[in-house]
């Protein structure tokens, strides 16, 4: 029976997602998919839920990227955000900050607050996002052809490393580049 449900809730989501470009992360908040996982794991796990294996992850993936030298402090503390969740309010501001000093490396048209806004829309902050309807990840959704093209000079960097991904954008943006998000086009 709960193959039969989650099939069902699988084909259904699917259906939806795979008419949404790049990413359907707007709509995905109302449907509280943790409370449904989680109450669907309520027996078969025992005192482990879904947002302790995530941090346990996400923390894992932060000392190996330090271990590595690939991410400041900072973008560690950021890298706290999992890949579902709320994020919370400290990492966010952080986003701000390098937003802000990415627009001054990076000068752009557009408000450093239209960049909060797409990012907000492709991934809801969450940096170690990766779409399973397509090939994007993190927190601008780049697909890897878009991340590793010649352009971008952050591209040596993980695609999950939530600083580079802003910097990146940026210099995109500078580049006029915006019209490659599909959020760009709504978020305001």
């Amino acid at each position: 029976m709960r193959l039969l449900v989650i099939l069902l809730i699988g084909g259904f989501l699917g259906w939806i997602a795979g008419s949404l470009y790049p990413a359907p992360h707007a709509w995905l908040e109302a449907l509280h998919l943790d409370a449904i996982e989680q109450r669907l794991n309520n027996n078969a796990a025992p005192a482990t839920s879904a947002g302790t294996t995530t941090a346990t992850t996400a923390t894992t993936t932060a000392a190996s990227a330090a271990a590595a030298g690939a991410a400041p402090p900072a973008a560690q503390a950021a890298s706290h955000s999992a890949s579902r969740g709320p994020v919370d309010q400290q990492t966010l501001n952080q986003y701000r900050a390098w937003i802000s000093q990415a627009r001054a490396q990076y000068p752009y048209a557009d408000s450093e607050e239209r960049m909060y806004a797409v990012m907000m829309c492709e991934s809801r902050g969450q940096a170690g996002l990766v779409n399973s309807t397509g090939p994007y990840s993190g927190l601008f959704q780049y697909s890897s052809a878009a991340w590793n093209g010649a352009w971008n000079t952050y591209r040596a960097q993980s695609v999950l490393d939530p600083r580079a991904q802003i910097f990146a954008t940026a210099l995109a943006w500078q580049r006029h580049m915006q019209g490659q998000w599909g959020c760009y086009r709504t978020a305001h």
